[in-house]
């Protein structure tokens, strides 16, 4: 009972850290707010490289799952390689 309790906590503590992060729990929102920050470019080109990209994979409208995926994908990318 104790671990359900120390998992839900930590749940929700990872939801509203997540939200007052974003302003937003969609992963498709999350994506763009990074790469409008990485980029420095404005929303409306990074939302049409956005969808090109989904575009070019073939999917018209991304789901959340779809949008979550690409999101760890650029943010893994974007990570520093080991030496």
């Amino acid at each position: 009972m104790r671990f359900m309790a120390i998992t839900v906590v930590v749940l929700l503590a990872a939801t509203v850290a997540t939200y007052v992060r974003y302003q937003s729990l969609s992963p498709c929102d999350w994506m763009q707010q990074d790469m409008v920050e990485e980029s420095e470019l404005p929303a409306v080109v990074v939302q049409t490289r956005i969808a090109a990209a989904f575009l070019l994979d073939g999917i018209i409208e991304p789901t959340p799952m779809e949008c979550l995926n690409a999101w760890w994908r650029y943010r893994v990318d974007g990570l520093p390689e080991e030496s």
